[in-house]
């Protein structure tokens, strides 16, 4: 089996030109838009990852200063309750935001295999593939945060003392060097995860109408079967990114800035997103004729890998 990267870009393209253009509608374009910004509020992997990355800066501050900070904020009671209130809205906000994202992305992904521009249906249609997409990602990203967390102090613990600076100063070349590497391949496999969910997963759950787990028991044999292919269609994914990245500051530097606003943006900006969104459909068609999305599914389906 030939497993082709570009030709399937193509086909995405061309899929985009038929649905934006192919007569072109102002009202299905806006509400498309809608379908994508909504899709893209959380997701971490791939274009859209790359569109919304920050330069994070970080803070080489020590434990002292962060324990005195504590104790003068502590020692004035009357802030507590609002700081604790103000964690619990972010929590709130962050897992809503998750919540709509996930139902979002089968409103997208529906709106485009069905050439239409539509919210209201697909959002009650596919209530219950959203909110397993919605545990999975939730649970996931929070068993992501608990292992890095226990990696970074699971290094850090034996040379820690006062300060982030000593505490970094007493680690050996050693253990520096094997917990930058086990930090790499933590992010590296993390990222697989998200992209793999994205990609191939979410268009299983749709086209079978499978729970998240369901559609990746689906997805692991092609997986273990062909991973250099999917491997490298992650490498791929990250040279468009990188690729986007650059042309989307450049698209900036000529809208003034309007294609970072939100929604704006991705108004400005829709045939990207519906193209990269359509790559990883056409992609995964090629594996099995039943994988793909636009043609209607048989009544019988078996799509294990060599059948």
């Amino acid at each position: 089996m030939r497993i082709a990267y570009f030709e399937p870009l193509s086909r995405a393209w061309e899929r985009t030109r038929v649905i934006l253009w192919q007569p072109f509608d102002l009202t299905k374009w806006l509400l498309l838009a809608v379908a994508a910004w909504l899709a893209g509020l959380a997701t971490d992997s791939g274009l859209a990852g790359a569109a919304r990355a920050d330069s994070g800066g970080g803070s080489g501050g020590s434990w002292h200063g962060f324990a005195d900070a504590w104790h003068e904020l502590a020692s004035n009671a009357v802030w507590l309750p609002l700081m604790a209130m103000g964690i619990m809205v972010g929590i709130g906000v962050a897992v809503l935001v998750l919540w709509v994202s996930s139902r979002a992305k089968f409103i997208f992904l529906d709106n485009l295999v069905r050439n239409r521009g539509e919210l209201v249906e697909p959002w009650q249609h596919h209530e219950s593939l959203g909110n397993s997409l919605f545990l999975w990602r939730l649970c996931f990203g929070l068993a992501c945060a608990a292992a890095a967390l226990l990696l970074v102090f699971a290094f850090l613990a034996p040379a820690a003392s006062f300060s982030v600076h000593e505490a970094l100063a007493g680690l050996s070349v050693a253990a520096g060097f094997f917990a930058v590497v086990a930090l790499i391949a933590f992010a590296v496999a993390a990222y697989l995860v998200a992209l793999f969910t994205e990609s191939f997963v979410v268009p299983i759950m749709y086209r079978y109408e499978l729970g998240v787990l369901d559609a990746w028991r689906a997805f692991l044999p092609w997986l273990k079967a062909r991973p250099a292919s999917f491997v490298l269609y992650a490498l791929f994914v990250l040279l468009l990114s990188v690729l986007y990245a650059v042309f989307f500051s450049l698209f900036c530097a000529v809208t003034c800035c309007l294609a970072a606003m939100p929604y704006i943006g991705t108004v400005l900006l829709l045939p990207v997103w519906v193209t990269y969104r359509l790559l990883s459909v056409e992609f995964l068609a090629q594996f099995h004729p039943d994988f793909d999305l636009f043609r209607p599914l048989p009544e019988a389906v078996d799509t294990t890998p060599g059948q």
